[in-house]
């Protein structure tokens, strides 16, 4: 039952990220200070993904639950990527196109849909756990 609270808790985490803080701070802020703000939650927000993922996944596994912990375990890699790996390459990529190399800023896209992918992805695959 717990695990019910921390998988649904979670989802409720990333729609809340990701339809109310992450779009209104590019409209309420300026597009540098939307940017600081945001290069501190970030990190923050994965890290607790993480938390909570990894969580839920060692309560999976001692209920005898191997679908959702295997589950539970694909949504702790995609936060350890997007943390780890994902938000270093998209700071750099960011600040280079902010200097004007138009180069990164194809980077920057390109990995920006790469994040909000795997974070849609991860989202479904919590809705998953929650229905079977």
């Amino acid at each position: 039952m717990v695990v019910n609270y921390l998988v649904s808790g979670l989802l409720a985490i990333m729609i809340f990220y990701s339809f109310g803080i992450a779009i209104n701070v590019h409209t309420t802020l300026d597009k540098e200070n939307a940017g600081k703000l945001l290069r501190k939650l970030f990190p923050i927000y994965f890290l607790w993904g993480i938390f909570i993922s990894i969580t839920a996944e060692i309560i999976y596994l001692l209920q005898g639950q191997q679908i959702q912990a295997f589950v539970m375990a694909i949504i702790t890699i995609g936060y350890l990527y997007s943390r780890q790996i994902l938000v270093p390459k998209l700071n750099k990529n960011r600040d280079l196109a902010n200097e004007g190399d138009e180069k990164s800023k194809k980077i920057f896209s390109s990995l920006h849909f790469q994040s909000v992918a795997i974070n849609l992805i991860q989202m479904i695959l919590l809705i998953f756990i929650l229905f079977i």
